[in-house]
Order: C-alpha cells, then structure tokens, then sequence
C-alpha cells in the first residue's frame, strides 16, 4: 500500500487537515468517488454541471451493484452534477434518496473552468480566481466530520463525492490507499482499527 504523497501538494494537504480535530463517532464508512466524466478523461478543469460520460455511466452503474448488498443508514452526496448522479444511482438500488452536502464539492477552479489542466497537476497552487487550498480542506474536513458524527443511521454511512474530498478524507484518518483505488467509481471502506483507519476497496 502506498499512501497519496505521490501527488503534488499532498504534503499541504496533509498539513492542513492535522490542524483540525478528528474524532468521529463512526468507526467505518464508505467513500465513492463519481465516475469518470470526459472532464477527466481529457484532463480539463471542470465545471459543476460536468456529467458522467459513457464510461462514468457503466462504473457507476457498476459500483452501485457492489453495494447492493451493503446496508445503507445514509448516504450524503456532493450537489456537482457528477457526483449526484453517481450517488443517485447508487440510492436507487435502495430504494432511497441521497443527501445534499454543498461543502462536499471539489474544489472550485472557477477562473480554471473549462481550460486544460497543464502539466503535472499540484495541490498546493493557489491560482487566482480559485478556492485557496486552506479553504477547501477545511469546508471538505468539517463536511466529513459532520456526517461522521452521526451514529444514529442503521447501517453503512456512504459519502459521493470527488477526487479532492478523497484526499482531504486520507488525511484526515491517515488511511493508506493503492493509487488505482483512487480512480472513478471504487467504492471504498473506511474502518477504524486499533490504532490505525484502513481503507479498502468493497469487491
């Protein structure tokens, strides 16, 4: 297992999220990250209204029959069309209906929007026009804080969100995670162990 500091900015990440107090009352979880949009597949800066492509469509499809089986207390979701729809589709095998959490959008890029993502991407640029790293790890923290301090759902607590939420989410528990868990639409368990959090994809 190798954990994310392979990524540009992680380090900062990691910083800022050690700041904020983790002690959630739940001791596992699952996170979802959307499936793939062309957004992702071309490597551009996306919009919230970007929607799933072809493929998204199949891996979320996809990871909606890996948690079929799964007993959802909850399931809280990011507003970007992206994520809702993962989420949506996921919900439906439930027969229930996701939450809206605007905090667990992905970063806003906004003078970015819609331009190529040039070169190495890194974490820890603050370009203008844009959410500032600090910022968005604490929204994204306090959002994943909040929903974990819920214990009252019977059942797994699923969050849909993005790429972003994921890291602030690793740092945040110090969970360690394969680099192609990672990638769209892999259902992953959170689980707090002895003196560690572990995270695992659900097959």
């Amino acid at each position: 297992m190798t954990q994310v500091i392979d990524l540009l900015g992680y380090e900062r990440i990691a910083e800022l999220a050690a700041a904020i107090p983790f002690a959630p009352r739940r001791d596992r979880f699952i996170f979802v990250r959307h499936g793939e949009t062309e957004g992702n597949r071309t490597k551009r800066y996306q919009m919230p209204h970007t929607p799933l492509n072809e493929t998204g469509e199949g891996q979320a499809v996809l990871a909606a029959k890996t948690l079929a089986k799964t007993r959802i207390g909850r399931l809280v979701a990011s507003p970007m069309a992206r994520a809702w729809r993962t989420a949506s589709l996921v919900a439906a095998e439930h027969g229930i209906h996701p939450e809206v959490d605007g905090a667990l959008s992905e970063r806003f890029y906004v003078s970015l929007w819609d331009t190529p993502i040039e070169g190495a991407f890194n974490w820890d640029w603050d370009p203008d026009g844009c959410e500032p790293l600090k910022t968005f790890v604490h929204r994204a923290a306090h959002s994943v804080l909040r929903i974990l301090a819920d214990d009252s759902a019977q059942g797994e607590t699923v969050i849909v969100a993005h790429g972003g939420i994921l890291l602030v989410t690793c740092a945040l528990t110090g969970a360690m995670i394969e680099r192609t868990h990672r990638r769209n639409a892999v259902p992953l368990r959170f689980e707090r162990g002895k003196d560690k959090w572990t995270a695992s994809p659900i097959s």
